[in-house]
């Protein structure tokens, strides 16, 4: 780093992800309007990089790998007993600034830049009436290298000359000491350092905030909130829900403008296999069930009928994102990722736009099931810095501002949310449907297997009725009324949506024939009453399915009509 006439320079060697920061800035740097500075930063591969600014770079250590390692000070300085240094003459010059000092010479074959070179290094300071941060008395006052370096097949001059006017041994550092300012974009010339892979499955909650700055950098009207949204995604069933306060570019947006009068807390859940929303709000208790709209800010922009979630856009990633460094943000030390776009117009006023995308997010480990991480991102924050500065055709002088919106991640979590998310839905709650029992034989305890026997018993349903949607199908509960050994399982079964939809009494009609010819059983990991981990069948009871009517009550079969040699054992 060095800093001449206010302007700071900078390169700064990330080893480990193989990249170099470079910049220059004008102090103090951390002035958002400064557009021209904005430029000066860019991101290099280390192994291929050349400062622009500072002639004395940190050489490639190049492994077998094809990456560079980091070097040892010897060889950052060139100088040390590798390299042959020899005395030569005591010198008091103005190199030196008049400070008494041992000049010490050696000839330097440097592999780092190809080339050979007269190296003179100037050690002095001992007539100093003060000693140096760590208690040293000497250090290098003045470096010089005279000679030349091979490149593409041509011999090149090689002059390098350096005051040194300050000295530290061992200092202390800081993750901040290696960050750009935090305001400054840079454009990135390396594909390293890639975004990690997002997650498949998550919940979280979004709190979208704005606020302007005036040109003084005052808060101009005070912060403004704007939506607070709760999310869950099951990748596995393909859906999403998202309940809101939304803001009024939400409420006149795709599908939420299908809605009237919305004032407080909206629901909306999508199914992608079925291409329909579901949305419900606060204010009337309106059930609207819609075709689900490609433009809607869930819907992946690649995908033509919305049938994946567009999570670039829900966590604000772009494809001309750069990463930027390391900053705490609402006190969480994260990743940022930066996005500079320009714009100008002249009329009426001559207007200057500068608006900064920037992403921040911390590295997470998920563990998969072949019992190996995967790397994700956390997100933290999304923010976009809008600077306009208006100046007049008449007048010399001109305004700034600057308008800000946040949008801050909090409850993050990457595990599959539990079913129970999406049935309990205020539309599907409010939907008419027929209540059905369904009986189980097998080992364990109902309470500690229910969470693992539900979702195995919504896919083998799903397989017997494929249904257009499992939304049709809610699990209630399940009990063990009388012995431990029998499970009675509680479900509603929804009334088609629209006029394609299959009928119920198609759908009890296929359940029903396969629990009666008793081919209806469920496999999964279960905990036996010892609560240890075991491969368990429950099998469906001959003519246990049923349907509750209010003036019915649960009936328990006989016997003589629990059979299941028709059923198979579960695949090991």
């Amino acid at each position: 780093m060095a800093v001449s006439l206010g302007v700071e320079f900078a390169d700064i060697y990330d080893y480990q992800s193989q990249i170099v920061m470079s910049y220059r800035a004008r102090k103090p740097s951390t002035s958002g309007s400064d557009i021209k500075s904005q430029e000066e930063c860019g991101i290099y591969d280390l192994r291929t990089f050349r400062s622009k600014y500072l002639h004395f770079h940190f050489p490639c250590v190049k492994k077998s790998s094809g990456t560079c390692d980091m070097p040892t000070a010897d060889e950052v300085l060139r100088y040390g007993t590798r390299y042959d240094y020899k005395y030569k003459d005591d010198v008091i010059s103005k190199e030196t600034r008049n400070i008494k000092s041992k000049l010490y010479t050696a000839c330097i074959k440097d592999k780092f830049i190809n080339g050979t070179y007269e190296s003179y290094y100037y050690w002095g300071g001992e007539d100093l009436s003060f000693r140096f941060p760590s208690g040293e008395e000497k250090m290098p006052v003045y470096v010089e290298q005279k000679g030349e370096y091979y490149e593409n097949g041509k011999t090149h001059d090689h002059y390098l000359f350096k005051n040194i006017p300050w000295y530290q041994k061992n200092p202390p550092f800081s993750d901040d000491m290696f960050q750009v300012p935090q305001s400054m974009y840079c454009k990135s010339y390396t594909n390293l350092h890639a975004i990690p892979a997002m997650p498949n499955s998550f919940s979280f909650s979004q709190e979208e905030v704005a606020f302007t700055l005036n040109d003084t950098g005052f808060l101009d009207g005070g912060f403004l909130p704007l939506s607070f949204k709760q999310f869950w995604y099951s990748d596995d069933l393909k859906l999403v829900r998202v309940d809101m306060r939304p803001s009024e570019e939400d409420k006149n947006g795709p599908i939420l403008k299908e809605a009237t009068g919305i004032n407080g807390r909206v629901s909306v859940l999508m199914d992608f296999n079925y291409d329909h929303v579901f949305l419900a709000h606060s204010a009337n208790d309106e059930c609207l069930i819609l075709k689900a709209d490609k433009d809607f800010f869930l819907c992946s922009e690649e995908d033509e009928k919305c049938n994946k979630i567009n999570r670039e856009g829900l966590f604000g990633i772009s494809a001309n994102l750069s990463y930027k460094g390391k900053y705490a943000e609402s006190g969480i030390y994260g990743e940022t990722w930066s996005q500079l776009i320009k714009d100008q117009t002249d009329q009426p006023q001559k207007k200057t736009f500068l608006i900064r995308h920037e992403v921040s997010f911390r590295q997470s480990q998920v563990k998969e099931k072949t019992n190996t991480y995967k790397k994700l991102f956390t997100p933290i924050q999304v923010a976009d810095y809008k600077e306009e500065i208006t100046t007049s055709k008449e007048k010399d002088n001109s305004n700034f501002k600057q308008d800000v919106r946040l949008k801050n991640y909090y409850e993050v979590n990457f595990t599959q949310p539990g079913v129970e998310v999406y049935e309990k839905h205020p539309c599907l709650q409010h939907h008419n449907s027929k209540l059905y029992t369904l009986k189980f034989e097998g080992p364990g305890i109902a309470d500690t297997n229910k969470a693992r026997f539900l979702p195995e018993l919504r896919r083998a349903i799903k397989n017997v009725c494929n249904p257009e949607t499992m939304l049709r199908f809610e699990l209630v509960d399940l009990r063990s009324p009388e012995w431990i050994s029998e499970k009675i399982v509680y479900l509603r079964i929804l009334d088609p949506f629209d006029g394609s939809g299959i009928s119920t009494e198609k759908l009890a009609s296929n359940i029903t024939e396969l629990v009666n010819n008793e081919e209806f059983a469920v496999c999964f990991v279960g905990f036996t009453i010892t609560l240890e981990e075991k491969l368990m069948q429950w099998i469906a009871i001959n003519g246990s399915f049923v349907e509750q009517k209010p003036e019915t009550t649960v009936t328990t079969p006989s016997s003589k009509n629990r059979n299941n040699n028709k059923i198979q054992k579960c695949p090991a």
